[in-house]
C-alpha cells in the first residue's frame, strides 16, 4: 500500500495522469466473437471464454482483406481481430479493428430470372444449388445476351442467366460485375379466346385460365380454313389457335401462326 501512495504522489508530481488500472506491456492481439455494441465499443467473447471491450473511436477499421470498412458493417456474430493497448480490466484501446467475417467472395452463378425490379436495376434468380439470389447490378455491370452486347433492359423473366459477382457474407445477395442471359425459346401451342386486342398484340385466355400475351406482329393471321386474315379481321371473344414461341414457363408468347376458329372464309 505504501508502495502505490508512493507511485501515485510520483505520477502526480510529475503532471502525469494515468489510469489506476495497470497497462500491459506493448500491443496486444485479440481475436473474438461480437456479442453486442456500446456506441464505439464492440463487446467480444473469445474461445476461452474470456470477455472484452474493445474501443474503436481512434481505430483504423479493414474487412478480412484489408480493404476499409464503416462500424456499422460488423455484425453480431462477427469475429474480428482487435490490436490495441489492453488494459487490466479488459478493455482495449484498439489501434486496428479488422473484421475476419467480412471480405469479398467472387463467383459464378446461374439461375432462372423471377424477378426483375427496374428501378433499382435488379433481378432475382433462382438456382437449384443455392435457392432465390437477388442480383445488384450497377454502371459497371457489363451484360451480354447469347454472346452479344445487351443491357439490363434485354433481360427478360425465365431467361436464364449467368451472373459474374462478388458478395461478402452469403451468396443470397450478388453484386454482379458480368451477367449473360441465356435466350432460348421453344415451341408452344395453344387454344383460347381473344381478350384484348392492342395493336400487333392479343391477350388470349387459355385453358386454365392461363392468360397469354402474344406479339402478332410477325405471326401468319388464317382463318379456320387457313385463308389470310388481317388483324382488322379478329374480334374479341373469338376463338382462337395460337403457334409460336417462348421462354420456358413464360407466358409472353412470340406467335407464327395464329388461327380464327370462329372465322371461315
Amino acid at each position: 500500500m505504501r508502495r502505490m501512495r508512493l507511485l501515485l504522489a510520483t505520477t502526480l508530481a510529475a503532471g502525469i495522469l494515468v489510469p489506476l488500472i495497470g497497462l500491459a506491456a506493448g500491443p496486444k492481439t485479440i481475436t473474438g466473437t461480437v456479442i453486442s455494441f456500446n456506441g464505439n465499443q464492440i463487446i467480444i467473447f473469445t474461445t476461452s471464454a474470456a470477455k472484452y471491450s474493445v474501443d474503436t473511436g481512434s481505430a483504423q477499421l479493414s474487412r478480412k482483406n484489408g480493404a476499409a470498412m464503416l462500424l456499422t458493417e460488423i455484425l453480431v456474430g462477427d469475429k474480428i481481430e482487435a490490436i490495441g493497448t489492453l488494459w487490466n480490466d479488459n478493455s482495449i484501446s484498439a489501434a486496428s479493428v479488422r473484421d475476419l467475417s467480412l471480405y469479398a467472395h467472387t463467383g459464378t452463378y446461374t439461375g432462372k430470372i423471377t424477378t426483375i425490379n427496374t428501378p433499382d436495376s435488379s433481378f432475382v434468380i433462382n438456382s437449384k444449388t443455392y435457392g432465390n439470389q437477388a442480383i445488384h447490378t450497377d454502371s459497371f455491370t457489363s451484360y451480354t445476351k447469347n454472346g452479344s452486347s445487351a443491357t439490363f433492359k434485354d433481360l427478360i423473366l425465365g431467361m436464364t442467366a449467368s451472373v459474374k459477382g462478388v458478395w461478402d457474407r452469403n451468396k443470397a445477395d450478388i453484386a454482379a460485375t458480368a451477367v449473360n442471359g441465356i435466350y432460348r425459346l421453344i415451341d408452344i401451342y395453344f387454344t383460347g379466346n381473344l381478350s384484348v386486342k392492342n395493336g400487333p398484340s392479343f391477350t388470349v385466355i387459355g385453358n386454365g385460365n392461363v392468360i397469354y400475351g402474344v406479339d402478332v406482329s410477325s405471326a401468319t393471321l388464317q382463318s379456320k380454313n387457313g385463308k389470310p386474315m388481317s388483324l382488322a379481321d379478329f374480334y374479341i371473344g373469338d376463338s382462337v389457335r395460337v403457334w409460336g414461341k417462348h421462354l420456358s414457363g413464360s407466358v409472353a408468347i412470340v406467335g407464327t401462326q395464329i388461327k380464327d376458329s370462329s372465322i371461315t372464309k
